[in-house]
């Protein structure tokens, strides 16, 4: 006999399951790995057990970096990650050795871990003191702070793509669905595309595909900790809507039906 599963049951294990796995971002498009379409969630790829090496980054792209001026802690750190790595891959259990320069996680990880290096107050008020918070407590966390005055342990809000500055956290969250998200770092000053002005252009530290103007686009394996370019959908207030994951390049949306909040660590 087929048994039903209550309604209730079935959200309790969504919730389990964004707990238990962190991110689940939807790649950007690209051209899929064999038995991997564009329509997969990352937590569906089959990830290569042994790390890849990572390319060089492109010069156009250290010098974007290089010209960064920020005091901002987890600017700071995910650029120090980012320089250190020498190889890097996509998995939803942390795993890091700082000595030979592997990094291995996915996006939420790599937030934990910069954001828990760079100032472990401000990891442990924003993850609730969980050892490895879901998107959606960040989401909860970051919706809740003042745009002007910093909470307790540093936090503001930033709500407009425009006002983003390095070092600023961001994600989305899918609200339909509770294990569809994602989480980035900026890692530049952004700007707004002439060709689309509702769409504003910035380059991002994240653990995912690859993007616009990306470090990982000349690697075999396209999957893991790099720096590239995402479009921030906006509407007529400045608010974000939506993403494109090949900022400047998509010619369609990316993502719409989101919750997207940024956070900044005040220092």
């Amino acid at each position: 006999m087929v048994r039903l599963i209550p309604v209730t049951c079935l959200v309790t294990l969504l919730i389990l399951l964004v707990i238990g796995t962190g991110c689940t971002s939807a790649p950007a498009p690209q051209a899929p790995e064999k038995g991997v379409t564009a329509e997969h969630t990352l937590a569906e790829i089959t990830v290569s057990a042994t790390p890849v090496p990572s390319a060089s980054v492109p010069d156009s792209i250290a010098a974007q970096l290089a010209s960064v001026k920020s005091t901002n802690p987890v600017w700071k750190e995910a650029y120090r990650i980012f320089q250190n790595m020498k190889k890097t891959e996509y998995v939803h259990t942390t795993s890091v050795d700082e000595s030979e320069g592997i990094y291995k996680f996915d996006c939420l990880g790599f937030v934990d871990y910069t954001l828990s290096r760079a100032s472990p107050v401000a990891y442990e008020a924003a993850s609730h003191g969980y050892a490895k918070p879901a998107i959606a407590q960040y989401a909860g966390y970051f919706s809740r702070l003042d745009t002007r005055t910093p909470n307790a342990a540093g936090w503001t809000k930033v709500a407009h793509p425009i006002d983003l500055k390095p070092g600023d956290i961001c994600l989305w969250l899918k609200p339909t669905t509770l294990d569809l998200g994602h989480m980035w770092i900026i890692a530049g000053e952004p700007k707004i595309n002439p060709a689309r002005t509702d769409e504003v252009l910035v380059r991002i530290f994240d653990s995912d595909g690859v993007h616009s103007d990306d470090s990982r686009a000349e690697k075999t394996y396209k999957y893991g900790l790099g720096t590239g370019v995402m479009g921030m959908m906006t509407d007529a207030k400045g608010d974000p809507t939506g993403l494109y994951w090949q900022g400047g390049n998509s010619t369609s949306p990316g993502e719409e039906d989101t919750t997207i909040v940024c956070g900044r660590l005040n220092t």
